[in-house]
């Protein structure tokens, strides 16, 4: 028998299948739904006499190496070591595979796979042996994660060095270009390659069958010029918006126990894992995609978020619960009150957490209560902000039971009836879970209004950066105005109404949905450009005009105003700077 069809022989379908999402007995067969596509009423169907699966919703079928090859975006290669991996099948090193009447050698991606392997090989070693890790060490131990966590998320240390990792994958015939690929390099200015990551605690990313795809490292010192975390640039093996960290090790619990509890960081799905709270997982790097919800839905419909309760955290729990409510999931909040974040409460006592899961609320719930609690209901103009809040979420919202469900909620909560809130919905435009324009584009007026509010907002040190032209723009949009206003006359911006926080927390939600707020500088950079933007459009502007003013001088042959006019656009650009 050869290797291939021994990894078939010793690998059942059904147990293979089932691992990545929920099947249920049909007769002789199985049934789910299909995880390559969407749909309500399960059409996949697994055979374990033939050892085949066959979806009758989009056409996909074939056996473990095309259900591998599909679902982990994989070649035939790839999917072979994998599941021979699993069926404890030794494959000859390298070497090309026969299957069918085709053959098959390794592959780009084959190579991305190896050194990702290897680069977290090497930043395990060095954390638990090395003499140069003793900080690294000692840091982990502070923060409470034990010898039995660093071994079980195979965590790493990547010393301050700039050839490292480049000189270690050499040795194993992997050249720079190759690690570039996969990811862990970065080019300088002059065609030089370096080590992405130095001076760092290694956290690798896995994919859902273990295989280490990325990397997030995190700096041992703060400090004011590098960025707090480091995420491996996108290769052929890794999109940020479709992996999650710590599947791989939740998925059996996340099933279960019929129930997936998200987090904002590694350091706080660790902690939750070693407190023995396994159904938990994060969405590192980047914000929550459509992508990242449908994968945890193949184990589960029930979501709780467990995001950190800075500005960041509550904008970004915002944007998940309506994109959430959009794909019908269930999803709730749970709330730490007193603490900054999972990590945090479970480091006082477990239990922390137990009875925060107890007590989750449903998330839209959980929303309105805050919004009312932050408002005077009896104020109509502030129920009325509640409402333009609140209306699109439900709009959006996938179920219409479940939408039902809200509106009656929300017209008891604002002591309205139901039949008002109906009427105000038809007239409500669904809410984007992310913006579909380009950041970095302005489009008319009110979208760069509220893009520039929802920026600053999100980062409130940028307030002191806001440059004197803005602030002589005539706003259009009143909650803009209103944040810009009090800026410019020194007030606290954290001291404005209920009404407008809310709504500048929606603006900052749009404003950042395809950053990666774990990168320092993301949203100043992004405000920068805003400005600079402005300004370029802003002397267009300026310009037009003159030439218009000019060309009537021009006709006129009035030398003495072209000069002047001249004079006065030259003098209006340079206001402008």
């Amino acid at each position: 028998m050869d290797e291939v069809s021994e990894v078939k022989d010793k690998i059942n379908i059904v147990d293979l299948i089932g691992g990545y999402l929920t099947l249920k007995k049909a007769g002789v067969n199985y049934k789910g739904s299909c995880p390559f596509h969407n749909e309500k009423t399960p059409s996949f169907m697994v055979s374990p006499e033939r050892q085949s699966f066959k979806c009758f919703g989009c056409g996909k079928g074939g056996d473990i190496f095309t259900f591998v090859e599909e679902i982990e975006g994989m070649d035939f290669y790839d999917s072979l070591k994998l599941l021979a991996g699993r069926a404890g099948v030794e494959l000859k090193p390298k070497g090309n595979f026969r299957y069918g009447d085709k053959e098959f050698a390794p592959t780009e991606k084959s190579k991305v796979f190896e050194i990702n392997d290897l680069a977290a090989k090497l930043y395990h070693k060095i954390l638990i042996d090395h003499p140069k890790a003793e900080h690294a060490r000692k840091y982990l131990k502070n923060r409470g994660i034990n010898k039995e966590s660093i071994k079980n998320f195979n965590l790493g240390y990547a010393p301050k060095s700039w050839d490292l990792l480049i000189k270690f994958l050499a040795k194993h015939n992997y050249n720079e270009k190759e690690a570039f690929k996969a990811g862990l390099l970065v080019l300088g200015e002059k065609g030089r390659y370096w080590d992405r990551f130095r001076g760092r605690i290694m956290f690798p990313i896995n994919n859902i069958s273990g295989q280490v795809v990325a990397f997030t490292g995190r700096i041992l010192e703060d400090d004011d010029k590098s960025a707090k975390y480091v995420n491996s640039a996108e290769s052929p093996i890794y999109t940020k918006g479709k992996t999650i960290y710590g599947l791989d090790k939740a998925r059996i619990d996340i099933r279960a126990q019929d129930c997936a509890v998200l987090v904002e960081g590694n350091m706080d799905v660790i902690a939750c894992h070693q407190a023995g709270f396994r159904n938990v997982v994060a969405v590192s790097g980047t914000a929550l995609t459509a992508e990242q919800l449908k994968i945890i839905s193949r184990y589960s419909q029930n979501i709780v978020f467990s995001f950190d309760s800075d500005s960041a955290g509550k904008i970004a729990l915002k944007r998940a619960i309506t994109l959430a409510l959009s794909e019908d999931i269930n999803v709730k909040v749970l709330n730490l009150p007193g603490f900054k974040d999972p990590d945090e409460a479970i480091k006082s006592d477990p239990k922390n957490w137990e009875r925060a899961i107890k007590s989750a609320k449903p998330a839209l719930e959980n929303w309105i209560d805050e919004l009312v609690l932050e408002n005077d209901i009896n104020d109509v103009n502030q129920k009325k902000a509640i409402s333009k809040e609140i209306l699109p979420v439900i709009k959006s919202i996938a179920n219409d039971l479940e939408k039902e469900h809200y509106v009656r909620y929300l017209a008891n909560k604002l002591a309205v009836s139901e039949s008002s809130v109906i009427s105000q919905l038809s007239k409500t435009k669904e809410m984007s879970s992310a913006s579909e324009e380009d950041s970095s584009k302005i489009v008319g007026s009110l979208d760069f209004e509220k893009r520039l509010a929802g920026l600053v907002w999100q980062e409130k040190k940028l307030a002191e950066k806001v440059p004197a032209v803005i602030f002589e723009h005539n706003f259009s949009d009143q909650v803009a105005n209103v944040l810009f206003v009090a800026i410019k006359s020194n007030k606290d911006i954290e001291k404005l109404s209920a009404a407008d926080r809310s709504k500048l927390d929606l603006y900052a939600m749009e404003a950042t949905a395809d950053f990666d707020l774990n990168q320092d500088g993301i949203v100043e950079e992004e405000f920068n450009d805003l400005i600079k933007n402005f300004i370029s459009r802003k002397k267009d502007q300026i310009k037009k005009e003159f030439a218009e003013k000019i060309a009537v001088a021009e006709s006129g042959g009035d030398i003495p105003r072209i000069k002047e006019l001249m004079s006065e656009l030259q003098s209006a650009i340079l206001d402008e700077k």
